[in-house]
Parts: C-alpha cells; sequence; structure tokens
C-alpha cells in the first residue's frame, strides 16, 4: 500500500510517524528500494518513541520552507489566526531561528495561509491555541498542508510580540471562561520579531548534548532599536542536568522591520556570556551572519551544508597544576582575604602577548610540572614562552619563542617544564574566559 501511494505521489516521497515530532524517525526515500529498506525502521522507531508505529508518506520539497500560522479558537466555531511564521532555519528537523513576518512572501500567499488555517480550525471547533504547519515549495510559491500542532508551541513568543497579545492568558481566561469574544482579540501587526534557541549542547562534536555546572551566565538587559525578551530560567551556579531537552533559552528581539531585528539579535548574541559548558552560542552568533539569514533565502536545507567550526580547543588531557591566568592579575583585594594572582613570571607572560599582538589583558595558560595536550576546533596561532618546555604539534617538535600556527584538527602536547620554573602558552586572541574581580586569572 505505501509502494502504491509514493508511486501516485510521485518520489521522492517522506515517510513520517503519524504520532511523532521533532523529525525522530523522519526518512526521505527516493525510490521504492529505499522506501522498503526504511518502512521497517521508521515504524519501529516510531513504536519506541511514541507507543503508536502509525507511518504516512508525503511529497518531498526540495526547495521546502516551514511555515505556520498561529490560529486561536474558542470551541464553538470562530478562530481567528495571528500571522505566519516562517521556521525554516533546521538543523536535523529541530528549528533553530524562527520569525515572523515570514520573509518574501507575496500578499496573495500570506492571506490565503491564514485563510485555510481558520477554516481548517473552524470545520472542527477548534478550542484555544494551536498552530496550522505547511510546506511552502520556494521554487512553485506554492504550500501544502503539514500538520496541526495543538498545543502552545516554543516559538509562540514571536507572535505575542508582533501582535502585542499573550497567548498563555488567552488560554487561561478561555478555560475560565471569562476570555472576551474571539473577534474583540485580534489585533495588526506591528514591526518584526526573531527568535533564536540557546542550546546545551557543542558544535564540535556533531551538536551532541553538554550537561555540567553553568560558572557564569549574563544576558544582557535591553538593546537599542529593538525590545528584547529573555524567556530562560538559567542562572549563574546552575547544573544543567543530563536527562531534559537541552534548550537553555529562548532569545527574542522585536523591531520595525526584519533588518534591524537582525542587527539587534547580533548585538544580543554578542552580548550574552555563558561559561562552564559547551553552548551553541557561538554558533548562534555565526548562523545571523550568513547571507541565506541576512537576506531571507532560509530554505530547512540551508542549515544542513553551513560549514563551521568553534574557536575552542578540546582538553585531551589537563596536565598537571596548569592554571588560567592574566596580567596584572588579581591584586588588590588583600583586605577581604583575596590574595594576589596572576602568572608567576609576568614578563614572559606579556612578551607571548606582545609577540601576538595580544590586548595587554589577554589571559593564558601557566604550566607548572607537566602541561596539557590540546586538540585544536579552529586554527589558531600561539607561542611558547617562559621556561623551557617539551613542545609537539603532531608529533613534530616546537621552538620556544616563536609564533605558531595549528591547523583544525592539530593537536599540541605539551611535557614536563624544565628547570622547576613556569611556562606559558599564548594562544592569537587569547582565552575567552569570565572576569572576577577584574581578572581572569585562577588559582
Amino acid at each position: 500500500e505505501a509502494r502504491m501511494m509514493a508511486e501516485e505521489i510521485g518520489y521522492p516521497v517522506m515517510l513520517k510517524s503519524t504520532a511523532g515530532g521533532g523529525g525522530i524517525g523522519m526518512q526521505r526515500c527516493d525510490d521504492a528500494e529505499q522506501l522498503n529498506a526504511a518502512f521497517t525502521r521508521v515504524k519501529r522507531l516510531a513504536g519506541n518513541n511514541f507507543a503508536d508505529d502509525g507511518v504516512f508518506l508525503e511529497k518531498f520539497i526540495a526547495r521546502a520552507r516551514h511555515i505556520e500560522v498561529q490560529i486561536f479558537g474558542d470551541g464553538a466555531g470562530n478562530v481567528i489566526a495571528l500571522g505566519e511564521r516562517d521556521c525554516s532555519a533546521q538543523r536535523r528537523n529541530q528549528k533553530v531561528l524562527e520569525e515572523t513576518p515570514a520573509p518574501g512572501l507575496s500578499a496573495a500567499v500570506r492571506a490565503e495561509l491564514q485563510v485555510t488555517a481558520v477554516r481548517l480550525a473552524r470545520a472542527v471547533n477548534y478550542r484555544s491555541a494551536g498552530t496550522v504547519e505547511y510546506v511552502y515549495d520556494d521554487a512553485s510559491q506554492q504550500f501544502w498542508f503539514l500538520e496541526v500542532n495543538t498545543r502552545l508551541q516554543v516559538e509562540h513568543g514571536v507572535t505575542e510580540m508582533v501582535y502585542g497579545v499573550d497567548l498563555v492568558r488567552w488560554m487561561v481566561e478561555l478555560a475560565q471562561q471569562t476570555l472576551p469574544p474571539i473577534h474583540t482579540l485580534s489585533t495588526e501587526a506591528q514591526g518584526h520579531a526573531i527568535q533564536v534557541r540557546l542550546y546545551a549542547e557543542d558544535p564540535a562534536k556533531q551538536f551532541q548534548p553538554s550537561a555540567g555546572l553553568l560558572s557564569h551566565v549574563q544576558f544582557p538587559a535591553e538593546i537599542d532599536d529593538a525590545t528584547l525578551r529573555i524567556d530562560s530560567s538559567v542562572e549563574t551556579g546552575m547544573e544543567v542536568s543530563p536527562f531534559y531537552d537541552p534548550m537553555l533559552a529562548k532569545v527574542i528581539v522585536h523591531a520595525a522591520n526584519r533588518e534591524v531585528a537582525l542587527h539587534s539579535m547580533a548585538q544580543v548574541l554578542d552580548a550574552t556570556e555563558l561559561y562552564g559548558i559547551e553552548t551553541n552560542l557561538l554558533w548562534l552568533r555565526h548562523l545571523c551572519s550568513l547571507p541565506e539569514v541576512q537576506q531571507g533565502r532560509i530554505i530547512t536545507a540551508t542549515l544542513g551544508g553551513v560549514q563551521w567550526q568553534p574557536p575552542t580547543l578540546d582538553i585531551l588531557s589537563g596536565g598537571t597544576l596548569t592554571t588560567v591566568q592574566d596580567a596584572p592579575g588579581r591584586v588588590g583585594y588583600w583586605h577581604v582575604g583575596v590574595p594576589p594572582s596572576g602568572p608567576f613570571d609576568s614578563r614572559a607572560f606579556q612578551l607571548g602577548n606582545r609577540l601576538l599582538n595580544n590586548d595587554a589583558q589577554a589571559a593564558g595558560l601557566e604550566i607548572t610540572l607537566r602541561g596539557p595536550t590540546l586538540r585544536f576546533n579552529q586554527a589558531c596561532s600561539f607561542v611558547l614562552t617562559g621556561a623551557p618546555i617539551a613542545a609537539q604539534l603532531d608529533q613534530q617538535p616546537l621552538t620556544m619563542h616563536q609564533i605558531v600556527t595549528a591547523q583544525v584538527g592539530q593537536t599540541l602536547t605539551l611535557g614536563d617544564v624544565s628547570e622547576g620554573c613556569r611556562s606559558y602558552l599564548l594562544l592569537a586572541g587569547g582565552l575567552n574566559t569570565p572576569r572576577y574581580l577584574g581578572s581572569r586569572s585562577t588559582f
């Protein structure tokens, strides 16, 4: 039966779980052979994840956009639509960036999306908030029904910002039977809103979830030329568990137009600081700079082709007594019980930063006994200064006090420090760690 339907629809087709979400078990099939191979696997995944192994087929759209309409109904046949959202920026079928209104749609398509959503919801006397989702073909400028999400969605905040409403309040008032008549709630769209999802995940390791202690969390309180909304409960000192969804925050900006909203989002992300675990913060900053995002040309396949590595180091071995230091360090706090800290050999440390044209206060590593083993996730220049230390880059010996450039994936192995002093590893741009009492130095 599935093969007959696929022939009627025309390959390629998408095989999906009827009870699924988040792209779990979703499989593209380009011919009957792939459909045969995927059918049992998708049914098994659906059964394991959703206790329902039902599947369905739909036509695959090569240049697909994910467009959805926010609806609200009173259960008595009255329904309003609050514009559409573009949720095409997806990685592995998980939404990353959402915005409203959707860029690049004609007024006719925009109106038809909403009319169709309202007609569908009225037909079933839909009650409460919901989302009617569509696949939009960017090439033919046609759209097809995808599904209805009968709940409040993660991205509802961008709709609230643009339409000046509170969907959660409406849901509560509807349940209390105190909600005003639906037709009195509809408002006109004002400006443009964009949301990004901040996740506890490691872009350097195929975006695997990252758990642990958030030792520093800071979001900006406001932003120029835009309204800022941070939906989050994370704070400094919070432990991120491995047992739940890795989303840490929804960052939403609302501005007069899309250009200002994008610029403001970039400013917010630049001013956001998260430390202690790996997150997708730097990747989101990169995402906002992509031409496809800037120009509103994202399709659901766009992010799958983005090649990017974070400017980080993987610590393969921590060594013995290696600390982060900066110059002059943390001084002037003896009176409150905080001893001075900073590099033991301040001159060698500062000379290394000067060789790299770093800021004088850029942080580096001080190595006391045995150095760490580090792998570079981005190309990076570095200098070794201070006491002589056995050092190899991919097993090639290195010379002290010389600028060396490591390529992506290369491994720096630092051995024993000789002459009983300290050695230093300075990297171009320094190490990005939080300041505490004016310094990045650690004990």
